[in-house]
Parts: structure tokens; sequence; C-alpha cells
């Protein structure tokens, strides 16, 4: 029974470290050029209005 545990929890981390590096490989060749919208309070009460606008009909 210790034998198949080992193996899947490895198995999972091996998958989960081949994720990561290919994910930071795509990253080097495809960076994301556009910054994220930094959400202050005026954006996020616009936000909240306009869903209880669209709520109410």
């Amino acid at each position: 029974m210790t034998v198949p545990v080992i193996a899947a929890i490895s198995y999972l981390a091996l998958a989960l470290i081949l994720v990561y590096a290919v994910d930071n490989m795509v990253a080097l060749f495809f960076r994301d050029g556009r910054s994220a919208v930094p959400l202050n309070f005026a954006i996020f009460a616009k936000m909240m209005a306009a869903s209880r606008k669209y709520y109410r009909k």
C-alpha cells in the first residue's frame, strides 16, 4: 500500500514541476504586453452600480 501512494505522490509532483517549467518557457517567448488594471475604489463603485442596475431589470 505504501509503494502506490509514494508512486502517486511522486507522479503528481513530477507533473506539477513539468507544468511549471513549460509555463515559464512559454512566458519567455510570449510576453503579456498589457498591464493589469488597478482596481481602485472608483472603478469598484462603478462596477457595483452597474451590477445593481442590471440586477433590478
